[in-house]
Parts: C-alpha cells; sequence; structure tokens
C-alpha cells in the first residue's frame, strides 16, 4: 500500500490521463473518475489524502464534491482546478478549507509543486501524530511506574557482601550505558536492579521501558516490539510505534528473556547489532538509540551451550553479568528487610504490628524462602493486615507451604460448605503449589496448568500470589 493516495475527477479523459502521467510516483497511489458520482463510490471505499478535481463535472460540481470530500472526513486535503474564476468561488473554497487551487491552462510543473507542497505537509502531519502517539505510550509508562512506584520502588535493602558488589558494578554499567543480563532466581529483585541501574545512569531522563519477553507470541513479538504500519494486518486501524521507539535513547528491561524461541532471538539480535528497527508491513528502516536490559531466571550459560540460546545474542547482551543471591543465601539481611517493609506496610494500611521477635524471628531468619524477597514481602503484607496472633506452629506450616489460609499438602473441601468461592480458593492453591513446583517460573507453571501467559500474569497479580 503507498503511502499517499490520490483521487483525480476530471470529465475530459484526456486531462485525466495527463494527470495520471504527471503522478507516475511510487510514493503515490492514483484513483482516477470521470465524474462526481464516481468520485464518491471511491471516497467512501478508499480513505483519500488528496482529492484533485475540475470544478466542471457533471452531476455535483468540484466544489460541491469537495465540500462533501472534506466535511465527511474522506478527504485530507484539495486541488481545484478550474477554467475561470471569481471572487465568489474562491471565497466559498476558502471557507470549507480548500487553499490549492489551478487555473486552466497551467503548467506541469506548475501542478507538480502543488501536489508536492501538499505531500510534504501529509508527512510532517503523519510524523506528528506518530510523535503524539510514541508520547502517549511514554505518558502511560511514566503514569504506571508512578502509579506502581509504592510497591516498585528502586530501593534494593541489604548489607550482604555478594548483593553490594553487583550494585556497585550497576552503577558502572549504569554510567556506560552498556548492554547487562541479570540472573537471579523469582522474587530476587531482577527488576530492582534493572531500575537501579536506570536511575543512577547517564539515561535516567529518558524512557524506562519493561516488557515480559515470555508473555509475547511470536505474532505479537514483532508487533510490539518494532510496532506496525497501518493496515500491516487485520486490526492494524492505525500506525504504531513499537516498544523500541518508545524506549530511544532510554533503556529497554527485557524480561524471562530466555523464554523466546530461537527464530525471535535473531531478529532480536539484528536490533542489537544494527540499532535498526523496522515496524510491520513497513519497507522503512528507523534508528534507535537503546540500551537493554535482559534478565532471566535460568542459566543462559546452559541454554547456550545447550543450543537453546544463541551465543552471539548471549555475547551481546553480557558486556555485564549480575548474579542476584537467592534470599537463602544472605540471612542476615532478612531482620533488615523485616524491618524495612514492616515500617512500610504499617504505614500503608494504617496498622502498628511490631516486627517478629524471639522464636518467630529465628524462624524466619532459617526460613528456605523459595519465592525470595518477594515471598517475605507477601508474608509481611499478610501478617500485617491479619494480625496474626496465632501460634508458631501455625505460622511454621504457613511457612512451609507458602499458603496463607491453607496449609495442608492436600486441599480438603468442605462439602457441606460446598460454594463457589471455595471452587476459587482450591484453584488458587493449585497455582500456588505449581509455582513453588517450578521456583516461580511463570513460563513453566502456565505450561503446566494448560494456561495461557497472560492469563497466569493476570491471575499473579489480581490475587497477589507471588
Amino acid at each position: 500500500m503507498s503511502d499517499f493516495v490520490i483521487l483525480a475527477v476530471d470529465d475530459d479523459i484526456y486531462s485525466l490521463e495527463n494527470i495520471k502521467l504527471s503522478l507516475n510516483n511510487p510514493a503515490y497511489e492514483v484513483f482516477t473518475a470521470v465524474d462526481s458520482k464516481e468520485a464518491e463510490k471511491i471516497l467512501n471505499k478508499r480513505k483519500i489524502n488528496l482529492l484533485i478535481t475540475d470544478y466542471m463535472l457533471p452531476c455535483k460540481n468540484g466544489l460541491e464534491l469537495a465540500e462533501y470530500s472534506l466535511k465527511n472526513n474522506l478527504a485530507n486535503y484539495v486541488i481545484l482546478i478550474t477554467g475561470f474564476g471569481n471572487e465568489d468561488t474562491i471565497e466559498r473554497s476558502l471557507k470549507i478549507g480548500i487553499k490549492d487551487f489551478l487555473r486552466k491552462p497551467y503548467k506541469e510543473g506548475e501542478f507538480l509543486n502543488s501536489v508536492e507542497k501538499i505531500y510534504n505537509a501529509f508527512l510532517l502531519r503523519l510524523e506528528n501524530e506518530e510523535l503524539k502517539k510514541k508520547l502517549k505510550i511514554e505518558n502511560q509508562i511514566l503514569r504506571k511506574q508512578i502509579l506502581g512506584k509504592e510497591d516498585n520502588d528502586c530501593e534494593i535493602i541489604g548489607r550482604d557482601e555478594n548483593l553490594t558488589l553487583q550494585l556497585a558494578r550497576a552503577v558502572q554499567i549504569a554510567k556506560y550505558s552498556e548492554n547487562a543480563l541479570i540472573q537471579g532466581e523469582s522474587g530476587t529483585g531482577k527488576e530492582l536492579l534493572a531500575k537501579y541501574i536506570y536511575r543512577n545512569g547517564a539515561r535516567s531522563s529518558k524512557p524506562f521501558v519493561t516488557i515480559n519477553a515470555a508473555s509475547l507470541s511470536p505474532a505479537l513479538f514483532e508487533s510490539e516490539l518494532f510496532g506496525y504500519r497501518k493496515g500491516a494486518f487485520t486490526g492494524a486501524t492505525e500506525s504504531k510505534p513499537g516498544l523500541f521507539e518508545v524506549a530511544d535513547g532510554g533503556i529497554l528491561s527485557l524480561d524471562e528473556i530466555s523464554e523466546i524461541s530461537l527464530e525471535l532471538q535473531a531478529k532480536l539480535l539484528r536490533v542489537i547489532e544494527t540499532g535498526l528497527i523496522r515496524r510491520v508491513g513497513d519497507n522503512s528502516w528507523r534508528r534507535v538509540d537503546v540500551q537493554i536490559i535482559a534478565s532471566t531466571n535460568r542459566s543462559i550459560e546452559e541454554l547456550a551451550s545447550g543450543k537453546n540460546f544463541r551465543q552471539d545474542l548471549f555475547h551481546r547482551l553480557t558486556s555485564a553479568t549480575f548474579i542476584l543471591p537467592p534470599l537463602r543465601e544472605r540471612k542476615d539481611d532478612i531482620p533488615l528487610l523485616l524491618e524495612y517493609y514492616f515500617k512500610k506496610y504499617n504505614e500503608k494500611y494504617g496498622k502498628s504490628v511490631p516486627v517478629p521477635e524471639g522464636e518467630l524471628l529465628r524462624k524466619l531468619v532459617n526460613h528456605n524462602w523459595p519465592g525470595n524477597v518477594r515471598q517475605l514481602i507477601n508474608f509481611v503484607k499478610n501478617y500485617i493486615l491479619f494480625e496474626r496472633n496465632t501460634t508458631i506452629e501455625e505460622i511454621d506450616k504457613w511457612l512451609s507451604n507458602g499458603v496463607l489460609l491453607k496449609t495442608e499438602n492436600d486441599f480438603s473441601f468442605n462439602f457441606m460448605r460446598g460454594t463457589i468461592e471455595e471452587l476459587e480458593e482450591a484453584k488458587l492453591w493449585l497455582v500456588r503449589k505449581i509455582l513453588q513446583k517450578y521456583n516461580y517460573n511463570k513460563a513453566q507453571t502456565a505450561k503446566h496448568l494448560g494456561m495461557s501467559y497472560p492469563g497466569l500474569h493476570a491471575l499473579i497479580k489480581k490475587y497477589d500470589l507471588m
């Protein structure tokens, strides 16, 4: 599909043929009509960017056709051609939005100059619309970041030697805008570290865009990351910039990078190597400047050696590699984390529940925390919300199973109760158990449960399962 669609209307077939020959340009798609009735049929089928019409036409005259087109938003611009002119015609034309006139006989150069001037105005308008769309997406991302700041701030709590080493290295990577790979179990704070790099780096005033790579199907991967052109596929009613364009000058955070296919890895590698992206359905390339921070809860080195991850992409992403320690390896940080999050959520919920002490604190410090810091945060939120004045044994069972309301290894239905709500509890219990089985890997959990990745992600977010 051409960028610029033109409809030329003239009852003189020789003049019409000359117009068509003059507009022999690959950037133009040209339709013709010999009267206003035929022209209206085309206008109602195709959005016309430029209507070129003779004033004298059968049925409606050219001015009436132009008025109909502009009033109904069927054409963006009009060139009116007339063999004579009077002030009334010009005045009426200006009122309805016609600014370009050609008086017969006109020279071909004069005609082409008029068309080219309108084409350049159209391109500028298109560019402004693209910029507005990009800014709209950036604003949506920024609003989400602002609204989510309370639960997703960039403060990383801990004095663990390994953790502080990772933070010191992160500052250096932030300074030089190098690509990075963050590895660590689910819940260790990979997204927090990515934001820490962003806040401490040269790109902190530019966009920070994050996307879970595993949530994108092959069909969505290109359109989401690279964008698409209007008409590229069914439903593409307008052009849309991809996340690489939105993140231009800033950082693109790709979570669960290990879950994308080898085919999609090749497309991602091409962008990293060239700095060029092409929207789906478009022929032109666009240059982008994006720092990529990828993250995974799997060993990329093992995947790469096993031919499940491209070696060349691995090397492009690993200017620096960060490995975040699990919470069980930084037990001395658990009292600090408990103090921080008890203070935070007591303030949020308007409560004053004290930080656990004595035997319960020892159990929390010695607990394995398979869900890492994220699981600890959920414990704190539930403990504060329900002010759990329960026995140590009950809390110990809950920690062992990771379930608040049901602590058994098997879910037991109460058939006297027999409600839909209990069925919902059983579903959530099952999701929690499978999450634990796969060490909180959402992609593997979704596959086990036979759910779509976005469906599982929405469920986890709604019920705060991680």
